[in-house]
């Protein structure tokens, strides 16, 4: 096994070797190598274009496809199993790169020869032949059943013995073949275990489960996608996994004084044993349809044309039966496929060179991550994943025949559950496909497996299996004794006893294929005319200058009238090209691809220049391109910098004539001018530079001149604001009185009293005149106390001013609005110094009867 997984690496290096050296470029009517799907089944899958298990490197071109059905015969191990898949395909081209493809295995028979070498024939739900007529369960190592009385026994591997009443109902042997595993369906939990031999037992009594019967399970419930699968007591080994390790073979260990004879394994495998394509196959023959699906796509790194094509295949499969209840495990156990739960995720490089016209070489390099099965939250097993690798050679000896030989490997790797017979498959395919046209053909090939585990795998080493001794044995009505220990021999020819090898390693396959094929390339091509796919001149348009005297913001000061002219051209012949051009005006300098076209002195127009190209073989080719000479359409005469405008006036002035000047520096000095206010009159200067405007008091005044005459870029509107002063707010004398009596005088304060309320913002002033010194501010401030306290009005509305001495009393009533300065008294008619006011003499009251 070792030695050809070796020749495989080095015939893979040799492949890259001789892809290097001796690559040639492929394809064309004259190229026979065709092609068509490869078949796969045993590891690679089938459906991308290639040999038969082997991608070769090239892929469908855009528009083309292919339908493919294959029969695939071929024998894994352990087990010695005989598989024969039908395989439906179908892959389309996208484009020179990239090719798409399905695959689905539509029909699987697995034959199963030599049953007693897999753990999934031990399951509880499974029962071999111990002759031709009579069925059970064959021993096994298993996982101890769990249970609160299990005591040291869980967890450790136990020997369960066979289950089959009937081969010995009576007798010494009676017990044994009673004492294994009865019949319990998937999924086994709950189910009743084996009681080998003993009831449930008692402490201090002899080897049994106290308390209870034994039953199945509970398995742990980790569940893991990628990882180690869970534990499963009573059903499974001991290292993991539903599989139980097996027991190939026993032997009976004779009486002894302290023990009866007592039955033992022989050769046994703690680890499982099981066939990764079919983990749980238990039917000797087994039948399943649409077991796996496969898409993916094959992208081709290198040229179409490169002799050396590289590339990758991603692809995921997923498959139609999981173990989710008895009816699908059932499909599992007809070894419809490993059950995954999410499907299967691979890539492979591929490669391959075409070393001569009828010698073609090819290698793939894969791995595949494969999840694992579960049911009801626990992973059944711990799924390897796989490298595979293979090198192929084709030989396309005409556009009918394909000669095709392939030597490749699958490896099992990654960490996993034990495999106590583990194979990784080493086989060589020889065969041939048959084109009668390039769209359809046939393919047959023979298959071989060269490390398939027959009696020459194993050493030529005899063993023998110790039985330890067994001390503190407590036998009922003898004591505690001991089992002595001893040893059998397990090997027979160098294999190991009850290990049936495996004979036929012999394997065989047919394809059918049709679909579409673009049209090749002829042998010979005829002669074809260069191809242009470009002529065009560096500039579409020649602006002119403007006139002298005229001046433009876009265009230019001098033409630009030498253009070029570039062609890109190619011959599909690989002829040399030759370059000729004609115009309709001006004239062309140089020669080749890339030349000059001077336009000077030419009118406005539209000129055409045209290029022919020749390949020297009578093929010529031309194209054409114009260029517009054109005046410039947006000159003008010179513009005259703007000149600086301000209108001056002064900020505030009394009514009456203000006047606003226009201060022009630069321009034309041809400008006019017209005015416009706000408010007031132009009384003079209007279409002069300066303008005289009567104001009146209060006014706000905007004088607004246009100055015209100047660029219309220019600006030409400026303004000033004067604001004219209003007239000062004066007092108004409201009422006046002389010396009159109180109550007139308080008609008069009424009538003042009601003028304030009317003006609220007002103030009322009452200047008073005595004819002593204090009669005027006494009499004032009986009228204000008057109008306070009997009319209401604020005291600080009222202000009384002493106005002096005069000839008789008088009382002024003045109103003043806000911010009006307060009243004056009046000199008119004073008296200085105010003369001292006389007393009035004090009235003697008269005597009443009987005073003294």
């Amino acid at each position: 096994m070792r030695f050809a997984n070796r020749v495989l690496l080095s015939a893979l290096a040799i492949f890259v070797l001789a892809g290097i050296a001796f690559g040639q470029t492929p394809r064309g009517e004259g190229d026979p190598r065709n092609l068509s799907p490869s078949v796969g089944t045993g590891g690679p899958e089938g459906g991308p274009t290639g040999l038969f298990t082997i991608y070769d490197g090239q892929t469908l071109r855009k528009g083309e496809f292919t339908f493919s059905v294959a029969y695939s015969n071929f024998d894994r191990d352990p087990g010695n199993v005989d598989i024969t898949d039908w395989v439906a395909t179908f892959n389309v081209g996208l484009n020179d790169h990239l090719e798409l493809f399905f695959k689905t295995t539509a029909y699987r028979g697995i034959k199963v020869n030599n049953p007693q070498n897999l753990s999934s024939f031990y399951l509880p739900n499974t029962q071999g032949y111990f002759s031709s007529t009579l069925l059970g369960s064959g021993p096994a190592i298993i996982l101890a059943p769990s249970g609160s009385n299990v005591g040291t026994l869980a967890g450790t591997a136990v020997f369960r013995p066979p289950f089959c009443p009937q081969c010995a109902p009576t007798g010494p042997l009676a017990t044994y073949f009673s004492s294994g595993q009865p019949f319990v369906g998937f999924p086994f939990t709950g189910g009743l275990g084996p009681n080998f031999g003993v009831g449930p037992g008692a402490r201090g009594t002899l080897f049994g489960f106290p308390g209870f019967n034994v039953t199945l399970g509970p398995p742990t419930t980790v569940g893991h996608t990628f990882g180690g699968a869970d534990r499963f007591p009573g059903v499974g080994s001991p290292v993991g996994s539903i599989l139980p390790g097996i027991v190939l073979a026993t032997t009976t260990l004779p009486a002894t004084a302290l023990t009866l004879p007592i039955i033992v394994p022989v050769t046994f495998t703690t680890a499982p044993s099981y066939l990764p394509d079919a983990p749980f196959v238990s039917r000797l023959y087994g039948e399943s349809s649409f077991d796996n699906f496969v898409v993916g796509a094959k992208w081709r790194l290198t040229s179409p044309r490169n002799p050396f094509g590289f590339g990758l295949i991603p692809f995921y499969r997923w498959y139609a039966d999981k173990a989710k209840d008895a009816t699908a495990f059932n499909q599992l156990q007809r070894g419809a496929g490993p059950g995954a739960n999410l499907g299967d995720f691979g890539l492979v490089m591929f490669a391959d060179a075409r070393l001569s016209k009828s010698v073609n070489l090819s290698a793939n390099l894969g791995y595949i991550l494969n999840s694992n099965p579960k049911s009801n939250g626990s992973a059944l097993l711990d799924r390897p994943d796989e490298v595979i690798a293979g090198i192929g050679v084709d030989f396309p000896i005409n556009k009918w025949f394909q000669g095709i030989g392939e030597v490749r490997s699958t490896q099992y790797v990654a960490g996993r559950t034990p495999n106590a017979f583990q194979n990784n498959p080493v086989e060589f395919l020889v065969g041939a496909k048959i084109y009668p046209a390039r769209w359809w053909g046939v393919g047959a090939w023979y298959r071989r497996q060269l490390n398939q585990q027959s009696a020459s795998s194993f050493k030529t080493v005899a063993a023998s299996t110790t039985v330890q001794q067994i001390t503190n044995v407590n036998v009922p009505g003898r004591g505690v004794v001991v089992v002595p220990g001893t040893s059998v021999v397990s090997t027979s020819g160098n294999v190991p006893l009850g290990f049936q090898p495996s004979s036929d390693p012999n394997g065989f396959g047919a394809q059918l294929w049709v679909g579409h094929r673009n049209k090749r390339e002829p042998a010979v091509l005829p002669n074809q005319p260069p191809v242009i796919s470009s002529f065009a001149a560096s500039a579409s348009t020649v602006t002119l200058p403007c006139p002298p005297e005229m001046t433009s913001g876009t265009c230019p000061t001098t033409a630009n009238a030498s253009l070029g002219l570039a062609t890109t051209a190619s011959d599909p012949d690989g002829d040399t090209l030759l370059y000729s051009y004609t115009v309709t005006g001006g004239r062309v300098t140089g020669e080749g691809a890339n030349v000059t076209w001077d336009l000077s002195g030419v009118n406005p127009g539209t000129y055409t220049a045209t290029v022919e190209v020749d390949d020297g073989c009578g093929c010529i080719t031309s194209s054409q391109t114009t260029v517009t000479v054109a005046n410039c359409t947006d000159c003008k005469p010179p513009v005259v910098p703007c000149p600086t405008v301000s209108v001056s006036c002064p900020d505030t002035a009394d009514p009456g004539p203000i006047t606003f000047t226009a201060n022009v520096s630069g321009g034309p000095g041809t400008q006019t001018y017209n005015w416009s206010v706000s408010a007031g009159t132009i009384t003079s200067g209007q279409n002069t530079s300066s303008i005289t405007v009567n104001a009146s008091a209060g006014q706000t005044i905007t004088a607004s001149v246009d100055v015209m005459g100047l660029d219309p870029s220019c600006p030409h509107t400026f303004t000033c604001t004067t604001s004219i002063k209003a007239p000062p707010l004066e007092c108004r004398k409201f009422d006046e009185y002389g010396n009159i009596r109180f109550n007139d005088e308080k008609a008069r304060l009424d009538n003042f009293a009601i003028q304030l309320q009317n003006e609220p913002s007002s103030r009322g002033y009452i200047i008073a005149y005595g004819t002593c010194d204090a009669e005027g501010m006494t009499r004032g401030n009986r009228a204000k106390d008057y109008l306070v306290n009997t009319r209401g009005i604020d005291a600080s509305r009222i202000e009384v001013v002493d106005g002096g001495c005069m000839a008789e009393l008088k009382v002024e009533l003045w109103v003043c609005p806000a911010n009006a300065n307060a009243p004056k008294p009046s000199t008119e008619g004073i008296v200085s110094p105010c003369p001292d006011c006389k007393k009035k003499p004090a009235t003697r009251r008269p005597r009443r009867r009987g005073e003294e």
